[in-house]
């Protein structure tokens, strides 16, 4: 039984490494991605799972961040539920931070926001 508790509960830590990240955005000094099969659905609102990689390290040490975003697909605004930075890209590494729940932003043109808005939104 302990072993099988192990099992899972590697499985869950791991999870960012199982994830089928799907790149949707490039900038100068960043690559985002998100996770398709993470998208949820409740009426005119959309959470999912995204992935933002740096191109260097940053005086921190963070190499990428995983997010839970909430998008209000009505209002055309979102917030951040969840972040996990973390020491390497694609969410691996030593995890050193973890933050919750931003308020409501509006979605501005032409960023990257609003590329994700359109991706769930879409859905």
């Amino acid at each position: 039984m302990k072993k099988l508790f192990f099992v899972c509960l590697m499985m869950m830590l791991a999870g960012s490494a199982w994830a089928k990240w799907v790149m949707y955005d490039e900038t100068e000094t960043n690559t985002f991605y998100y996770d398709p099969a993470t998208i949820r659905k409740d009426g005119n609102m959309r959470q999912v799972w995204a992935l933002l990689n740096w191109r260097k390290r940053d005086k921190d040490g963070v190499m990428s961040h995983r997010l839970r975003y909430e998008y209000d697909c009505k209002q055309e605004r979102y917030r951040l539920l969840a972040i996990t930075t973390h020491s390497e890209p694609m969410a691996r590494g030593e995890t050193l931070l973890q933050n919750l729940d931003t308020p409501w932003i509006d979605i501005a043109p032409a960023t990257t926001a609003e590329a994700m808005f359109k991706i769930v939104c879409s859905k």
